[in-house]
């Protein structure tokens, strides 16, 4: 008889064709399913009874499969009708071989159920390839023992993946509604469509099972409107429980105590999703069954906003107010309103002072004093913070104030008062006198979720106060310790100097010399270091004393790029400082900190170049109206390290391991109390440039 390769139509003809593989089988039958599959094994009479009457005759029976909860008990029974059984991690083929036959289904049936078509051979060739892949799958596959013992042990492998291919979505999907004992949804009305058109009978085996008492059946929540009413109805005849939530986040979730998936996709009909997240992972299942459990908790029954949906009965959980009048009294009502609790937190320094000049100091005193209200206010730090907290302690003592740092700011004052109310003030023009003016679109809500969300970031905020707080207690605490540790290095290091300078010339000893030399030299090092940490100091409290003197800074920056061109060329270094630009310019600053800044920014260029030419370049700029000196130092060294370069003006910053990576932050400090700002670049070939603006009178 000749070799054949043909189709096989209908299920019927499909089974008698697979038992007549194993009756003509007379050495091994191997076998490679998708994790659906086992079940048929076990389940379908007729061909159990072939795989035990091959089994009896001798021959060997080989069986590939992936074993997870789902296949879990139909797996244990396998086991004991094939000789080997083995596990593996997605297989996504079903085939099998005996010694010279060969049958696959030309679609793979996504169910547990037989495909209708399938392929069969005994050509030489298709047989020897489907040995070829089995024996490569069955080298990487494990012991059906070993994984039964995972699954028992709960050892099976955890992991959070996002799947994109569709027939991983589809084996998700199905896995999860097959092995759950209880089913929790959360989706819009296109999932629910979806589901119904696509997934039904999946849904109706875990009902089923659930009115056996075999399992918790499936909970659904969803915003239900006039046009999910009919599918919504369908599902609650089927057994389902539905909740309707007004506000949910745009994710769709389904979750149960052996897994998750989910999807940010709209879905208005049509085909699966593109898209999948999922997890077996105890926190992403724990994190997304306690989001349901609130939203659940939180939800109407789904026929009693199908009554109010077909009755017209509305449901305000959200109100947009437009007209500020409205708004804040919306929000002073609510004050008056409290019974337990307000929270506040103000959008800016300038919403709390506008709110005090209207007489809420009055409001919150009636409420704290009168009404035994707990109240709490949030506030961005700013120069007028420390003035209006001190104001708003004396008028109601017993109001709880903290700021929060500028960084954290918002454009938005948020109002809640007992968690069961918020409103939300969009601030649109801060620097109106008026909270009228100041105030644009605002919004307020009764939703728990709405609530519960914005209660969440309040008290966020709140911690995040308490910890500013005590960060700026040891901002202090540092800021004391500097000055006084500053000021006691000055008072014994002056006489130290002092006495070295007149013991010097009364000692001849050369190695005495020596000596003496290194105790001035450490001793003038200390006094640097005590002088910079004053300086820091004076910055930080905004006291530093400027001595100002109409001065020729073109003669400063000559004299100063003289000075350092000798002490190269002393050092032998191959590097020149060059005075670039304006020659003469008058303007008036303090010459002494002004030759700082300049140094300081040479002092660096020196050290991270190494040959070549350091410009100093003066030149004028116009900017809005006012005329500036920019001097500006540029250098051919290795530039500036973007590890660094968003804060290389802050304290103890640099690159190098001499210094104290303070020099820039002082510089910037006196340049600022010039009226000047200072910043710097990378070249465009190498090195970089530092500069910095003073004003010029005009």
């Amino acid at each position: 008889m000749n070799p054949t390769t043909r189709v096989i139509f209908g299920k019927r003809n499909i089974i008698d064709t697979e038992i007549g593989i194993f009756n003509r089988a007379s050495k091994s039958i191997d076998t490679c399913m998708t994790y659906t599959r086992p079940s048929l094994a076990v389940s379908l009479r007729p061909i159990r009874d072939a795989f035990l009457a091959a089994k009896k005759k001798g021959v060997r029976l080989r069986y590939i499969t992936e074993i997870n909860h789902h296949n879990f008990e139909d797996c244990k029974v396998l086991l004991s009708i094939v000789h080997e059984l083995r596990h593996l991690d997605g297989v996504k083929t079903n085939f099998m071989i005996s010694e010279g036959e060969y049958l696959a289904p030309l679609v793979q049936d996504k169910s547990e159920a037989i495909a209708s078509e399938h392929i069969y051979s005994d050509t030489t060739q298709i047989v020897e390839h489907g040995h070829c892949i089995f024996d490569t799958l069955w080298s990487k596959s494990i012991p059906a023992e070993e994984r039964i013992k995972q699954i028992l042990d709960g050892a099976v492998p955890r992991e959070t993946k996002i799947v994109n291919n569709q027939d991983e979505i589809m084996k998700h999907i199905i896995h999860l509604s097959e092995v759950s004992s209880g089913l929790s949804v959360v989706s819009n009305q296109g999932h629910m469509k979806l589901t119904y058109n696509g997934f039904l009978e999946l849904f109706m085996k875990i009902l089923e099972k659930q009115r056996r008492g075999e399992t918790k059946g499936i909970r659904w929540i969803m915003r239900i409107e006039k046009d999910s009413v009919n599918v919504v109805k369908k599902f609650l005849r089927l057994g389902v429980e539905i909740r309707h939530v007004k506000n949910l986040a745009p994710i769709n979730f389904a979750v149960s105590k052996h897994g998750l998936i989910a999807t940010v996709e709209e879905k208005n009909g049509g085909g699966i999703v593109q898209n999948l997240l999922a997890s077996n992972e105890g926190s992403y299942i724990k994190h997304f069954s306690s989001m349901f459990e609130q939203l659940w908790k939180e939800g109407i029954d789904a026929r009693y906003r199908i009554k109010d949906i077909e009755e017209k009965v509305g449901i305000a959980e959200i109100e947009i107010i437009r007209n500020p009048v409205d708004s804040i009294a919306r929000g002073w009502d609510m004050v008056r309103s409290a019974r337990k609790e307000v929270n506040i937190m103000f959008s800016s320094t300038n919403a709390l002072k506008r709110q005090i000049e209207m007489g809420a100091l009055s409001l919150f005193k009636k409420a704290s004093e009168r009404q035994n209200v707990g109240v709490r206010i949030l506030l961005p730090s700013s120069d007028k913070s420390d003035q209006l907290i001190e104001q708003t302690r004396s008028k109601v003592p017993k109001i709880d104030i903290r700021t929060v740092s500028t960084s954290l700011e918002t454009k938005i004052t948020i109002i809640l008062v007992d968690s069961k109310k918020c409103l939300i003030l969009e601030l649109q023009d801060d620097k109106q006198n008026t909270s009228y003016d100041a105030v644009g679109l605002s919004t307020y809500s009764i939703s728990p979720t709405i609530v519960s969300s914005y209660l969440a970031v309040f008290e966020s905020f709140w911690r995040q106060a308490e910890l500013f707080e005590k960060m700026k207690e040891v901002e202090k605490l540092q800021k004391d310790f500097i000055n006084m540790a500053a000021h006691e290095l000055r008072n014994p290091i002056q006489p130290i100097i002092g006495f070295s300078e007149l013991l010097y010339p009364k000692i001849v000893n050369p190695e005495q010399r020596r000596l003496l030399d290194e105790v001035m030299l450490n001793a003038r090092r200390l006094e640097r270091l005590a002088i910079i940490m004053l300086d820091v100091t004076r910055i930080e409290n905004n006291s530093l004393v400027l001595t100002k003197e109409i001065v020729d800074i073109g003669k400063v920056v000559r004299d100063i790029v003289e000075s350092y061109n000798r002490k190269l060329e002393e050092n032998a270094k191959k590097l020149l400082v060059i005075h670039d630009g304006m020659k003469s310019i008058n303007t008036t600053v303090d010459k002494v900190r002004m030759t700082q800044v300049i140094c300081n920014i040479l002092d660096n260029a020196v050290s991270f170049s190494h040959e070549g030419k350091i410009r100093v370049i003066l030149k004028k700029e116009e900017q809005d109206g006012q005329t500036f000196l920019i001097i500006g130092v540029k250098d051919m060294g290795r530039g500036i390290d973007q590890e660094i370069s968003s804060k290389l003006f802050t304290k103890f910053v640099s690159k190098s391991d001499m210094g104290t990576g303070l020099g820039l932050f002082i510089s910037k400090g006196i340049v600022e109390a010039h009226g000047g700002k200072i910043w710097a670049e990378n070249n465009a070939d190498r090195g970089a440039t530092f500069s910095f603006s003073l004003p010029l009178k005009t």
